[in-house]
């Protein structure tokens, strides 16, 4: 017969204060004989990346491994996946799983070091609309050290997602921006991971603009929010940037290929240019 114990239950439906964030993350231990597996179901759909900052606790037993990973990824939609494994020392004396070891999370792989580069994204809006980039990679205004994208456009203009992917994070309560760093926290945003690892992010959408919710499948093409003009802005826009997570935040952001005019045509977009989406 199966004992189980649940000692933890971490990060579940837990929300940040600026945004909205919830981890369907469950770490637990489970002793059947003499034996205790240190387990951890993940029950969202993408990956997430797990670092501990010390080895579990236990009294009067030892690791089956000589050494306790402190580094995990963890799939999407997984169960029971068996992070450390304990047997006693002294079968005649009591032995027992003391502590799980403190750790932090990310969503995503950010240890993963390649993507598709090749990909070929849509533009973010609607069939037979066209929009001024008004700064590109690299913008000597804000893009310093980013590979983002700026579509000016009007407040309320539909944001497709230019690929598919699940909503990680979103922000809609914030209804203030203004033209200086000050007011960056205040912008609106949705993100969505890819396929291959990558992020999205559809940053100063309206305030309660966002179509979807976290965990959301969406579709490439699918409505996900309405534009805006919040946070760090200086003029109603869609900042557009995708990046690879990196441990501490060091995120790396990357080019990204477009579809423009009937989609035939691929290319980087440059800034000063208006590009039109006829697909």
């Amino acid at each position: 017969m199966i004992k189980r114990f649940i000692y933890l239950i971490t990060l579940l439906n837990y929300c940040f204060l600026f945004s909205q964030v919830v981890y369907n993350i469950k770490v637990y231990y489970q002793k059947k004989e003499d034996t205790i597996t240190l387990l951890l179901d993940n029950n969202d759909p993408f990956p997430y990346s797990f670092e501990f900052f010390e080895q579990p606790k236990v009294e009067n037993m030892r690791s089956v491994v000589e050494h306790f990973p402190n580094k995990y990824v963890i799939e999407g939609n997984t169960a029971k996946v068996r992070l450390a494994q304990f047997i006693p020392l002294d079968k005649k004396h009591a032995f027992a799983f003391k502590k799980i070891p403190k750790f932090s999370i990310r969503i995503g792989n950010i240890w993963k070091e390649d993507y598709d580069s090749d990909y070929v994204y849509d533009l973010p809006y609607l069939k037979r609309e066209k929009f001024l980039l008004s700064q590109g990679y690299y913008g000597w205004e804000t893009h310093q050290n980013q590979n983002a994208l700026d579509f000016k456009m009007p407040e309320g203009t539909e944001i497709l997602a230019a690929r598919e992917g699940y909503v990680i994070e979103l922000k809609q309560d914030s209804n203030t921006g203004c033209p200086d760093r000050s007011c960056a926290n205040q912008g609106n945003y949705i993100k969505i991971i890819h396929a291959d690892g990558t992020i999205a992010d559809y940053y100063h959408i309206r305030m309660n603009g966002a179509k979807v919710k976290f965990g959301d499948k969406v579709e490439k093409g699918q409505t996900i929010a309405l534009s805006g003009n919040t946070g760090w802005s200086t003029g109603p826009h869609l900042h557009f940037m995708c990046y690879l997570p990196r441990p501490k935040g060091k995120n790396i952001s990357i080019k990204t290929l477009f579809r423009v005019d009937d989609g035939e045509k691929v290319k980087f977009l440059n800034p000063g240019s208006t590009y039109k989406r006829n697909y």
